[in-house]
């Protein structure tokens, strides 16, 4: 079965993360690390990617490069294929040592960017190998609470999140930024995304600003588009929607709809399995298991739901407001809540 091919295109942001195979140990002493950054950092001097934030752990790494060339792919293999012949040659061993390819997924979202830098810097204290993620050697935040930094990590797009302070401030406000313990919800985002396949579209932060209105249009506009072999980027944990959908429930318990039949029937199922598919960008199965329906059923209801949205406005506008108060619940409202 042939690769999909990666999405990349000059100046995008990446998520850039990896793991060992069988649980092993991926970096086994410093040495080891300072050979995996050097490659990295060789990348960068030769114009092909900005580092602008990483951790390395035991078992595993979390980057977030900006590819400037679009040829990352490229960037990951050259990095990959040396350092496994030096950690081999060190140990007198052969094969592989990264479990399959190197994960990537895009960031295209200013608001998902800062959440993502977070859960890179707390890698390692959720791991326990660190109280806070400045006191970590191997991770970026050191650096950036540190009046100095390194010429081969790229600040200047997290400098610019925390208005470009002066050496003295820019440790408290990377602290008050992106310091603190990451939400549940926050976390599902991250795990969500780096399940799903890349894509080149994310709408996140127009949705976050949006109104009810514009929230349906996006929506409307998403079902047209649809392709239910595959679930669309996540922009709302399955906790918020439910939470969202049992909120307007209290308010209004009963909302019936139309089936294709022309029979009544409740709606309150068939919105709730919709929005987990398509703001929530959830795969069949995981919506099968939420809302114990067989998948065929599942299927149906969003097939339903992608309908009414267009053919009954008094769903639509139900659909619209439980999906702005699920987005509130994720991101909050404004551009100083991530």
């Amino acid at each position: 079965m042939p690769r999909r091919p990666r999405y990349d295109t000059p100046n995008c942001i990446h998520h850039v993360f990896g793991r060992a195979i069988a649980r092993r140990t991926m970096f086994e002493s410093r040495k080891d690390i300072r050979y995996f950054q050097a490659l990295l950092v060789r990348e960068v001097r030769a114009g092909r990617i900005q580092i602008l934030a990483y951790s390395f752990l035991t078992t595993h790494y979390h980057l977030v490069v900006r590819s400037l060339r679009g040829e990352l792919s490229k960037v990951m293999m050259h990095v990959l294929n040396r350092y496994v012949r030096h950690f081999n040659r060190l140990r007198k061993r052969d094969g592989t040592l990264q479990r399959g390819r190197f994960g990537s997924r895009p960031v295209l979202s200013s608001r998902y960017f800062r959440v993502l830098i977070r859960y890179v810097d707390l890698n390692a204290p959720q791991a326990r190998l660190a109280k806070t993620p400045g006191a970590y050697p191997y991770g970026s935040a050191r650096h950036y609470t540190a009046a100095r930094r390194p010429r081969w990590l790229h600040t200047a797009d997290v400098d610019g999140w925390l208005g470009n302070p002066p050496p003295a401030e820019r440790a408290r406000l990377y602290g008050t930024t992106f310091g603190g313990a990451l939400s549940a919800a926050d976390r599902a985002i991250v795990h969500a995304r780096i399940t799903r396949a890349p894509s080149g579209d994310d709408e996140l932060d127009n949705l976050v600003a949006a109104a009810p209105p514009a929230v349906l249009e996006w929506m409307r506009r998403k079902a047209k588009l649809a392709d239910n072999t595959k679930p669309a980027a996540s922009y709302a944990e399955a906790q918020s929607i439910i939470s969202s959908v049992r909120a307007e429930q209290l308010v209004r318990p009963e909302l019936f709809v139309r089936s294709p039949a022309g029979l009544q029937v409740k709606g309150w199922p068939t919105l709730e399995v919709g929005l987990l598919r398509d703001l929530g960008g959830l795969t069949l199965t995981e919506i099968s298991v939420r809302a114990t329906l067989g998948s065929s059923a599942v299927r149906r209801r969003i097939e339903e739901h992608r309908r009414l949205i267009h053919t009954d406005e008094g769903y639509a506008q139900i659909v619209a407001l439980v999906a702005r108060r699920a987005l509130d619940l994720q991101w909050g409202r404004g551009e100083d809540a991530a």
